[in-house]
């Protein structure tokens, strides 16, 4: 099967958000964030996958990872390699992530993110409400790149 990766652009944005809230997870601000966010599609213009980044200066957080089944392990580290690039591209040096699944745990270690304690988050990234969310949930781990 072929995929293509694309930066999404407004006309991406009903079927993006329609396969995001299909998974559970909130789309809340992609309007705002559409040129952040990275989304992998089949031939036949399907979204299968998408990632974003909600930049706050120097630090960005990763979020609204949705992956169709259909992806094998390498769609996905190249689906976080891109936003990892997309991210360098707008000034972003620091890339945070909450997950509370532990087999993302060691997934996200093998491509060089640590996991941190909530107090090591920047009180810049605090204010964004997705964070907050997602520091609620239980088993709620924090990881974070730098470049």
């Amino acid at each position: 099967m072929f995929y293509q990766l694309k930066i999404a652009e407004e006309k991406d944005l009903n079927r993006l958000t329609s396969f995001v809230e299909k998974a559970g997870v909130s789309s809340e601000g992609f309007e705002s964030l559409i040129d952040c966010i990275v989304l992998m599609e089949s031939g036949e213009h399907e979204v299968v996958a998408c990632i974003g980044v909600e930049p706050m200066g120097e630090y960005g957080l990763l979020r609204s990872l949705v992956v169709s089944d259909k992806l094998k392990q390498a769609h996905i580290l190249t689906l976080f390699q891109s936003i990892q690039a997309l991210a360098e591209q707008k000034g972003i040096n620091h890339l945070f992530l909450v997950t509370n699944k532990d087999a993302s745990v060691q997934f996200l270690s093998l491509m060089g993110f640590d996991e941190i304690e909530q107090t090591s988050i920047p009180n810049q990234l605090l204010s964004i409400d997705h964070l907050k969310g997602s520091l609620e949930q239980d088993n709620a781990k924090i990881m974070v790149k730098s470049s």
